[in-house]
């Protein structure tokens, strides 16, 4: 009887101290829940009674994850990794950086051994832990990116963006960031195969998988990207004119022309196309056929400023050039010398029309601004031009 009392009795503390563990494990989790329900899922400026059921989660699960019984359990490593997750981003947001860094390690290392303890689980509640753990700890890294990136440490960032895709796998921004910094870090294989992993849905890692051939020397892939781009996304002026450049500078200026002039025909009341058509008229020093391309552009699309800017920065320039002609004339040919002076003032005054309306459409422009300031010094009227030197100021 004795034997048989004592057995039983090891038995009862035994069920005990293992209900006492998963006492521990079920703590955690309803002080987490509290922690969520009191944040809404923010991780700033986060009230007083919030962060002391985080503690006593944190309390509650590292005992679970030390005892023997609940050591292995999946759900003890999901909230290990998602509760250390959480003080992680807390610490960061609150610039409290070691211990940012110490919660990260410890979260990261639970992350791993819950992820492979859940494999093949179909638990929605793990399921959605997991994903919260992984959203935090990517962020963790974004974080750590956007800052090496704002100091230049462009290898820094490409390692903190590439670290955040261990836990957010396939994610859009976290690529595409990763590729900007292995860009800048001059790692142009790796940029370019996070690129194309985010194409043909992008427009942006198009734009920066031409570049990043363009830097590695490969122009032809440069410009067949950027084609490609063009035909996917036709109005995205950054990659029209990306197009544009690109094909000029390879010597392709006549396709590009053609190709934009087929466009306007089949689709004449696009303002943006003679806008383009003019900047691939000057790129190949033909003024006049770019000063019609825009003036087709402010019929196409009257609020539009672009087109207005570019035809009165042309006509100025051509303004420019005459008076510079009468500067160089004797000062015994007066004659001659006022009626070149005259013609340049009238070729600037039908600049004034276009310079109205651009800074009217576009108030905030400078260059804008520049150009009407510059017409005020070609007539001579220092008044104006004075004026105008104190709104530009003002912007």
């Amino acid at each position: 009887m004795k034997i048989k009392s004592i057995l039983l009795a090891a038995l009862l503390l035994g069920s005990t101290g293992a209900f006492a563990q998963k006492g521990e494990l079920n703590k955690a989790k309803s002080k987490y829940s509290s922690f969520a329900t009191l944040t809404g899922g923010a991780v700033e400026k986060l009230p007083e009674l919030a962060m002391k059921e985080l503690g006593e989660a944190k309390e509650a699960i590292d005992k679970a994850a030390a005892h023997e019984k609940t050591k292995d359990l999946p759900e003890t490593w999901t909230y290990l990794a998602l509760i250390n997750s959480e003080y992680a981003i807390i610490n960061q947001k609150a610039g409290k950086a070691p211990e940012g860094e110490t919660s990260y390690k410890a979260a990261g290392e639970a992350f791993l051994k819950a992820k492979s303890l859940n494999e093949g689980s179909e638990d929605a509640e793990i399921k959605g832990n997991m994903e919260r753990a992984g959203s935090l700890l990517a962020n963790y890294e974004i974080g750590n990116g956007v800052k090496a990136f704002e100091t230049n440490s462009f290898e820094a960032a490409y390692t903190a963006f590439n670290n955040g895709l261990k836990y957010m796998p396939g994610d859009s921004i976290l690529t595409l960031y990763a590729g900007i910094a292995a860009q800048n870090s001059q790692k142009y294989d790796e940029a370019i195969d996070k690129f194309k992993q985010l194409i043909p849905k992008s427009a942006d890692a198009y734009l920066n998988l031409s570049d990043a051939y363009l830097r590695k020397g490969d122009t032809t892939s440069a410009v067949q990207y950027i084609d490609e781009a063009a035909s996917k996304f036709p109005d995205s002026a950054k990659i029209v004119n990306q197009k544009i450049v690109l094909n000029i500078t390879t010597g392709k200026s006549e396709k590009v022309i053609s190709d934009i002039e087929a466009q306007m025909a089949a689709d004449p009341k696009n303002g943006d196309l003679p806008f383009y058509l003019g900047y691939a008229y000057e790129s190949i020093k033909q003024p006049e056929k770019a000063l019609a391309a825009y003036k087709k552009g402010t019929e196409a699309k009257p609020d539009d400023a672009r087109n207005y800017g570019a035809a009165a920065a042309i006509i100025l320039n051509q303004a420019r050039d005459v008076y510079n002609a009468a500067s160089g004339i004797p000062t015994n040919k007066e004659a001659e010398y006022k009626a070149k002076l005259q013609e340049a003032y009238t070729i600037a005054d039908t600049a004034l029309p276009y310079l109205q309306k651009a800074t009217e459409l576009d108030a905030k422009s400078k260059g804008y601004w520049e150009n009407m300031r510059f017409y005020y010094q070609l007539k001579g009227d220092d008044a104006k031009a004075k004026e105008i030197t104190e709104k530009m100021n003002a912007l």
